[in-house]
């Protein structure tokens, strides 16, 4: 790779601000323009109940929410993550001018973006995985450890940070005493979660490592191949392939910086050969990568920037605009139509003889749903015969006293659980609702009431 160019060349400091002034109206419009997502408004449940873990991740981004609100927690790290990765790219590049590059590399990376619009545990991940390497390039120890141990509370994946920095020092046969100080206090706050494992059968660590290494899809090269597009989407149809190449040829002098790039992608794209995973597993690579590529000709950072533009532009117009028609638009699936599960706040308008401080609680067959009643409906809800585990099942079930109802809601008409129903005395439905948007049926939402919990 030939060296850095001058400061002078490359994406000129307009650009760089209108790519983030335009990245940030993009994720203001999506934020204001579309329903909450529906693992947000699982991890919103859990800021209703804050704990030291949860199944599946850390709690750090469950403690943003109870703190910040959703909007909030998305805009303030996704900014904060924006700010982070200028400091880092200054202070590596000693450029002001590159590391703006940086910072608008950055801030059209669809997976920052995403991130950026719906809370989830990459949200505090990316910000806290920025300060953590920025504090071990500067030999920060206790920062470091700090911004670390804050990492690890966000999402586990946070460890491979500290493999990127092993390697680094194998290479330098070199282990600065400090970096001691750091490991001490990432695992003292990382501890915490370590021991709620422990007293729930270690659920946490035992579904990530089944759902991230186990094998259990169709075939290797199918969700590897998988693994590629995913990366080409969410990492950016440029930056992705820059990415590999930074972390291979690189300035030597970068080489912690290329390793935080490459270890999530040699990981999580060995995962794959493994099992199917998700596009935003390695989504923390692309913070070293933008601050490597803010450095490489300038036809490669117009290149990564207009390209990642592109992808947030024509997604986020899809979701606000839509005029592409397609079977199975699950992108649109995915961010509208919720709001109409407001229907269930006020039963009666659904079984008019109903009285509305009757209903106990809301059944539903999965936490996604379970999460988006609650968050809509602000009513007490519980999974019944879940698809899979998750933190409902850890959590009491309601207290429904005899002679109360419950309703049952779900989407592509799966009936009460005879478990559930046989508990009842009744049962009546179903009646339908639906989720429109801009004259799209999304959702067919199904309810039953159970009626008269028998003694």
């Amino acid at each position: 790779m030939s060296p850095p160019p001058p400061a002078s060349t490359g994406l000129s400091l307009k650009t760089c601000v209108a790519l983030l002034g335009v990245a940030m109206a993009a994720r203001l419009a999506l934020v204001l323009g579309t329903d909450v997502y529906f693992d947000t408004a699982y991890y919103w449940q859990w800021s209703r109940q804050l704990d030291w873990g949860y199944f599946d991740h850390p709690p750090l981004v469950a403690w943003h929410i109870a703190l910040l609100g959703i909007e909030g927690t998305a805009m303030l790290c996704g900014v904060g993550t924006v700010a982070a990765v200028w400091r880092l790219a200054r202070d590596v590049h000693g450029d002001a001018a590159i590391a703006w590059r940086a910072a608008a590399l950055w801030s059209v990376v669809p997976a920052g973006a995403v991130a950026g619009v719906w809370p989830t545990p990459d949200s505090p991940l990316l910000l806290f995985w920025t300060l953590a390497l920025w504090s071990l390039w500067r030999e920060r120890w206790v920062l470091a450890g700090l911004a670390g141990g804050c990492a690890l509370l966000s999402k586990y994946p946070a460890v491979l940070l500290g493999v990127a920095f092993l390697i680094t020092t194998v290479r330098a046969r070199r282990m600065p005493w400090g970096a001691w100080r750091t490991a001490t206090l990432a695992g003292a706050f990382f501890a915490p979660v370590v021991f709620w494992n422990a007293g729930h059968d270690w659920v946490g660590f035992a579904f990530q490592l089944n759902h991230g290494l186990g094998r259990d899809w169709r075939s290797s090269w199918s969700t590897f191949g998988e693994f590629l597009a995913g990366q080409l989407a969410f990492g950016g149809p440029v930056l992705f392939p820059l990415a590999l190449v930074y972390g291979v040829r690189g300035p030597r002098e970068h080489f912690l910086l290329r390793m935080a790039a490459c270890v999530p992608l040699l990981f999580f794209g060995y995962a794959s050969l493994r099992t199917r995973g998700e596009a935003n597993w390695p989504s923390a690579a692309y913070l070293a990568a933008c601050v490597g590529v803010a450095g490489m000709r300038p036809v490669w950072q117009r290149a990564a920037a207009f390209s990642g533009l592109a992808v947030v532009l024509v997604v986020g117009s899809h979701l606000l605009f839509p005029v592409l028609h397609f079977r199975r638009d699950r992108a649109l699936w995915r961010t509208h139509g919720w709001s109409a599960l407001r229907e269930l706040a006020t039963p009666q308008r659904l079984f008019p003889e109903l009285t509305p401080d009757n209903v106990a609680a809301v059944y539903a067959p999965n936490y996604q749903l379970a999460s988006q009643v609650a968050y809509y409906a602000r009513r007490l809800t519980k999974t019944g015969a879940p698809a899979r585990f998750s933190q409902y099942d850890l959590w009491a079930a309601p207290d429904v006293t005899p002679g109360q109802d419950v309703l049952w809601v779900s989407e592509g008409g799966a009936q009460p659980p005879e478990e559930l129903a046989s508990r009842f005395t009744t049962v009546q439905g179903p009646v339908e609702f639906f989720g429109d948007f801009r004259g799209r049926r999304l959702h067919t939402f199904q309810v039953w009431r159970l009626r008269a919990r028998k003694p």
